[in-house]
């Protein structure tokens, strides 16, 4: 796991999804006040034709990034175990 270390270090301890600023992945480090953003949740053209109404797709925006924050967080703990 060596090999991700310095990915690891450059996103801190965990990831956020900023689903009031613009579809933002963070980067947050423990005892640091400032993020890194890492990502953008793209997609939007194909999210907004999947539902009928724009809070649907919103929503689902939403989920998918939380999703994704969720996922690397997760890696991000199993490695530092590890």
């Amino acid at each position: 796991m060596e090999n991700n270390k310095a990915v690891i270090d450059f996103i801190g301890d965990s990831v956020e999804y900023d689903q009031f600023c613009g579809t933002y992945l963070w980067g947050k480090k423990e005892g640091s006040d400032g993020m890194q953003m890492i990502g953008e949740i793209r997609g939007w053209g194909a999210i907004q034709n999947l539902f009928k109404t724009l809070q649907e797709s919103e929503e689902f925006q939403d989920k998918l990034g939380n999703f994704i924050a969720e996922a690397i967080t997760e890696k991000i703990q199993r490695e530092k175990i590890v």
